[in-house]
């Protein structure tokens, strides 16, 4: 009996290896009235910086995940999102569907972003966000092997959808918002319902007591890794 159950835990602890450093969240902590707003698919110079400016009007300070193709041109606003406090994270390089790639590809994305992002702002990130949410094998072995934890969203009012008007992704938003929640929004090029639901949204979520936070404090993980 007992090493039937020293076999089990050798299993559980060597499955633990194999999937425990690249780490997945979809949110944080349930008991803290904390929340934490991130935006895919930046940076560039339209919808980006007006949701900038209303950060800093708020004085909220968000996470923002960014595609390592559309960095080298857009430097000025990788950089003022870094300075004006937000973080600056790992979207991939190409945002492609990686649902059949193999872990080598994913594992060069993330590098390949990785320094585009430190070669403006002197930081390599830890927090990776794969496009569309995908989570697979391959993923998640390439996260791991790149030391980088995934995170995903509980909270998604499609805001990038043609379809979703401003007043669905509010409704919708205040109805997932909870404890902990991940916010997934988005800055898109020349598409600005983000930045209207955030008008309304914030206001919302203050009169609401929600608190709001990187990731790296609502998670309680490093943002950077260096």
């Amino acid at each position: 009996m007992g090493k039937k159950i020293s076999i089990l835990i050798v299993l559980v602890l060597s499955f633990t290896r194999i999937w425990g450093a690249g780490n997945i969240y979809f949110s944080g902590n349930s008991n803290e009235r904390k929340i934490a707003l991130t935006f895919d698919d930046g940076p560039n110079d339209t919808s980006l910086p007006k949701i900038l400016n209303l950060l800093k009007e708020e004085n909220v300070k968000a996470s923002f995940f960014f595609i390592g193709r559309n960095i080298k041109a857009r430097r000025e606003e990788v950089k003022r999102t870094y300075d004006e406090g937000h973080l600056v994270l790992n979207h991939s390089y190409t945002h492609s569907n990686f649902e059949k790639v193999s872990q080598d590809i994913i594992a060069q994305e993330i590098e390949k972003t990785n320094s585009e992002i430190n070669n403006i702002i002197g930081v390599v990130p830890s927090l990776y966000r794969p496009p569309y949410g995908i989570k697979t094998s391959s993923g998640k072995l390439a996260a791991k092997k790149m030391g980088m934890d995934i995170i995903l969203w509980n909270v998604d009012g499609e805001d990038w959808s043609s379809k979703k008007s401003v007043k669905e992704i509010i409704e919708t938003q205040k109805k997932q918002t909870k404890n902990g929640s991940i916010i997934l929004m988005h800055t898109q090029p020349d598409k600005y319902t983000s930045y209207e639901a955030l008008t309304v949204l914030i206001p919302y979520y203050r009169e609401q007591n929600y608190q709001f936070v990187t990731l790296d404090e609502l998670l309680k993980v490093n943002a950077y890794k260096n």
